[in-house]
């Protein structure tokens, strides 16, 4: 959600009583980044991916340690609002130490991908890319901040291997008004604020958790001013899985958790060959060709 197109509703909000409803792709940069495609190039441990999609071309990367090794978990990385995958490199190499291959797109009108940024749209995509991805076998699900948004979603409409949020988003009701705040927005202001139907729709973690039995781990800095703790344990209560962990990491904040010590040890544990078996051929993945 970026300060000018806040800006601009708080303005309108300011002059009238009535509400103002704001749409969804308020939560998206007025200039979402972007990366030189010469950037997009295959590396040591770095395979490239790529997926055509209605409307968008979206391209990704593999990380991996040494070999592929098709007994190792498959981790699907949904990013935050203002990453692209050129410059986050760092963060899934930390998850790829931990014993993984993680695989990261950029969302369409992001980094290396085409088309125009648009939240309701990242929805179908990430689902065309979970399908792309478990053709080869059992993927577990990773979202961070409003790629938690996304990972949810799927974790709805597929039979995932395993979900892990980090930074969760409750609902637009909730997340809006802090996001809004951040930015400087008045309390005037932001009490005339409404989300839109498809904001409700796209961030409703709380509805989309429940219908969920995949195994669940949930990352959140207890000092995330963006997204308070509060709404991540909201989600977790409402998620039916046996399963399920909730790691809350002192002093982080927002941007934090992912690759803190904590995150990444239980992000270890969750994803290790222990927990997610390669005895059992079914998770045994398709090798590349």
């Amino acid at each position: 959600m970026t300060a000018l197109t806040l800006m601009s509703v708080a303005i309108f909000a300011c002059s009238s009583d009535v509400k103002v409803t704001v749409p969804v792709n308020e939560v998206l940069p007025s200039s979402p980044p972007v990366a030189p495609l010469a950037h997009w190039t295959a590396a040591v441990g770095r395979d490239v991916e790529s997926l055509q999609v209605p409307g968008a071309v979206l391209r990704g990367w593999t990380f991996y340690l040494g070999k592929h090794d098709t007994r190792r978990p498959h981790v699907l990385f949904f990013n935050g609002n203002a990453m692209e995958i050129d410059t986050a490199q760092s963060v899934y190499h930390q998850l790829a130490i931990q014993g993984p291959e993680v695989t990261a797109f950029d969302y369409r009108g992001y980094g290396f991908s085409e088309g125009k940024a648009d939240v309701m749209q990242f929805r179908k995509d990430a689902l065309a890319i979970y399908d792309k991805e478990a053709a080869a076998g059992p993927v577990i699900v990773y979202g961070f901040s409003l790629g938690t948004a996304m990972a949810t979603y799927v974790a709805s409409q597929r039979k995932i291997a395993g979900l892990i949020l980090a930074g969760t988003i409750a609902r637009a009701d909730e997340e809006f008004p802090v996001f809004a705040r951040a930015t400087g927005l008045s309390a005037s202001s932001i009490a005339r604020m409404t989300p839109s139907s498809d904001a409700e729709t796209a961030f409703d973690e709380v509805g989309m958790i429940a219908r969920s039995n995949a195994p669940l781990l949930m990352i959140h800095g207890e000092n995330d001013s963006l997204v308070p703790i509060q709404q991540g344990r909201e989600v977790f209560a409402a998620c039916p899985a046996k399963q399920k962990q909730f790691v809350s990491v002192p002093g982080a904040g927002h941007n934090e958790a992912v690759d803190s010590e904590q995150g990444l040890e239980a992000f270890r544990k969750f994803v290790s060959v222990d927990s997610f078996s390669a005895k059992d051929k079914s998770v045994v993945r398709t090798p590349r060709t």
